[in-house]
């Protein structure tokens, strides 16, 4: 019985693990990926070719992500139902890249204590792991759908 529960809490432990909180005390990592995320974002918005998704170009399979980027300007021009009937985690999305944009101009002092905030919150909620779950769930259904 002791043994079930050992497994069970470091089956907790791994799925609870601050994710978002762990990037956001590296001002270069959140830095890096904050421009990264905007780049692609504004790339997408000024109808330039962007980066495209190399599943969906080398197996024509889309990937969990598609659409995305489009819904994050759909969403940032004012045009939600337009935006989340293209991919219903834009709103995620969205707030994800303002997280890292943000984070990346906190002074030091709000960042930690924002960080440490995050990370409660991610050990209590598990909320990456849900996230993650919900989009690969997500994405089986649009592909059931859509074939």
């Amino acid at each position: 019985m002791e043994a079930n529960h050992s497994i069970k809490s470091t089956a907790s432990n791994l799925l609870f693990t601050p994710v978002l909180a762990t990037v956001m005390q590296s001002r270069r990592i959140m830095t890096l990926l904050g421009a990264v995320s905007l780049f692609q974002v504004v790339l997408t918005a000024l109808k330039l070719p962007a980066w495209q998704c190399p599943l969906k170009l080398t197996l024509g399979v889309a990937c969990p992500g598609c659409g995305l980027t489009r819904a994050i300007v759909l969403l940032a021009q004012g045009k939600w139902q337009t935006a989340v009937h293209l991919h219903a985690f834009a709103p995620v999305g969205l707030g994800i890249v303002l997280l890292l944009v943000a984070g990346t101009l906190l002074p030091a002092k709000i960042r930690h204590r924002a960080t440490l905030r995050l990370a409660a919150f991610e050990k209590r909620s598990g909320i990456v792991f849900w996230l993650i779950l919900g989009v690969l769930i997500y994405w089986i259904c649009r592909i059931m759908i859509h074939n």
